[in-house]
């Protein structure tokens, strides 16, 4: 099939459902007598330019798009660039060395040997221990809780406003998340730029298997089930409590949309354009504008870039085979076969 043709046919699905927030909106792949392949699923897939489909591209000035080295990879090696990435969450701070690193969820633990490259990808590798362990932020005096291994693998140079980020991924066929997003590092707040605001903002998160049911005694979180978040295109902006410089309420701008198939079953190109004033960030899906989000406060300080995966605590956890943990461990990775960030000059 012709890319530039399914690309057209994919801009028309978006004008007919508008993209809005609407729970019900649904992304449904064109059908053909022809099955695309995954590939054509996924969009144009140049490494020498940012992904967008035609009259798609924020700007419109006379600047150009350069691709920010620092932040972009194709994960071609054997083995992760540590130049560029860290897969340890451990963050020492101070003349203490305060360990102020987040460790995942709390049945959940973020471990380095769970990001590995393998064909030319990073994997994140979600598993279910043979034994509950603990962060070493934990106590050890009370029972462990972290049942579950996944991955945080954060740039070593900080994201900036006017940055677009974009990652090819897929989910694991598990119950853990695969997430591509950004975060204030974990400093004391007085410590941080723009008035000591803590703020996230989340290009794509999602889980590769959803549990639990309407109704269900678990969270109560029906929310999940109805936004069906094993197949959905989520993204928000986050204002964050931090106690001491901002103790007010969470304050979240975002939306989403959802796909017909899973997001286990089919890599697509999530993306994010971070408008360099900070008042606005343009989502786009598989190179389609999606929707302009304003955050509650404006996003100015630089924020780490994270691909990750994650237990949620709101996850309902069943069975190691309901869950996918049995599974082989090809199925056990979330994969992101390229990430990549561009500035205008």
């Amino acid at each position: 099939m012709n890319k530039r043709f399914y690309a057209l046919k994919i801009a028309i699905i978006f004008l007919i459902l508008g993209c809005t927030s609407s729970s019900n909106d649904v992304f449904v792949p064109p059908t053909d007598t022809e099955t695309p392949t995954e590939e054509e699923f996924t969009g144009k897939d140049d490494p020498t330019k940012p992904t967008f489909n035609n009259n798609q591209d924020p700007n419109h000035s006379n600047k150009k798009w350069v691709k920010v080295t620092a932040l972009s990879d194709e994960f071609e090696g054997e083995t992760l660039d540590v130049d560029k990435w860290n897969p340890n969450p451990q963050y020492l701070w101070g003349s203490y060395q305060q360990d102020r690193g987040w460790y995942g969820s709390s049945r959940s633990l973020f471990e380095p040997e769970n990001a590995t490259i393998s064909e030319g990808m990073l994997c994140l590798e979600g598993e279910k221990f043979d034994n509950p362990k603990y962060s070493p932020q934990d106590k050890t005096n009370q029972p462990a809780t972290r049942r579950y291994g996944g991955a945080y693998v954060y740039g070593k140079v900080l994201s900036e406003p006017g940055y677009y980020m974009e990652a090819k991924m897929k989910a694991s066929k598990t119950a853990m998340s695969a997430a591509f997003w950004l975060m204030s590092e974990p400093k004391p707040c007085k410590e941080t730029p723009n008035n000591g605001e803590r703020s996230e903002l989340d290009i794509q998160e999602c889980v590769g298997v959803l549990t639990g049911e309407l109704g269900d005694e678990w969270t109560k979180d029906d929310w999940a089930i109805k936004s069906n978040w094993d197949r959905i295109f989520h993204y928000n902006t986050h204002r964050h409590s931090t106690l001491e410089c901002y103790n007010g309420e969470q304050q979240t701008r975002g939306g989403k949309l959802n796909f017909d198939q899973k997001n286990s079953e089919v890599f697509h190109i999530y993306g994010a354009y971070w408008y360099p004033d900070g008042k606005k960030v343009d989502f786009f899906i598989d190179g389609e504008f999606v929707e302009s989000v304003t955050p509650a406060v404006q996003f100015t300080a630089p924020l780490r870039l994270i691909m990750s995966s994650n237990f949620y605590d709101w996850i309902e956890e069943t069975t190691a085979e309901e869950m996918g943990f049995n599974n082989p461990l090809e199925e056990r990775y979330t994969r992101f076969d390229w990430v990549r960030t561009w500035k205008l000059e």
